[in-house]
């Protein structure tokens, strides 16, 4: 899989207006996708306040992670994974949360290329009429090629794209 963030901070609850106003449009999802779960914390946080008792799946590239992820879970619903390939079934919302990007910027380049080759492993990964929640991305998914020929803007509340700069 491709790198993109390389830090593993994030906070319980880390986006709640987001979460609350997904949870609003789609309340009984059959399974969410945390898409570069770092620590779990978004996927602790959707089991506890918004989407209890939906499967959960964590999925990130930083194997250490995953296996303390796994090893602290105490979550029946929640399942964590690095290897993509270990997930067997799509699911109906997707969040990708401040995971398209290299925060701080110092982390080293992120292209364009980068971010659609990403968009294209999560695509796969969604069922169709499903839902993709992209925060504090580099890119804007609108700009893709995916996005012109496969998916629909949901309007929203929620306007701020979050705080890295955009290119």
């Amino acid at each position: 899989m491709i790198q993109n963030q390389k830090s593993v901070a994030t906070e319980y609850n880390r986006y709640p207006e987001i979460f609350k106003e997904i949870n609003q449009i789609i309340p009984s999802p059959r399974q969410i996708l945390s898409f570069g779960c770092s620590t779990g914390k978004e996927c602790e946080t959707l089991q506890e306040l918004y989407f209890p008792n939906v499967k959960i799946i964590g999925l990130d590239i930083n194997e250490k992670v995953i296996t303390d992820n796994i090893k602290k879970n105490k979550y029946e619903n929640i399942e964590y994974y690095f290897n993509l390939e270990n997930i067997t079934e799509k699911s109906d919302i997707i969040f990708a949360n401040s995971v398209l990007c290299r925060w701080p910027e110092n982390q080293g380049e992120y292209t364009f290329e980068t971010f659609e080759s990403t968009l294209e492993i999560i695509d796969n990964l969604l069922n169709k009429d499903g839902y993709l929640c992209i925060y504090n991305s580099k890119y804007l998914f609108s700009e893709t090629n995916l996005f012109n020929t496969k998916y629909e803007k949901v309007n929203t509340s929620h306007k701020e794209t979050g705080f890295v700069t955009k290119y």
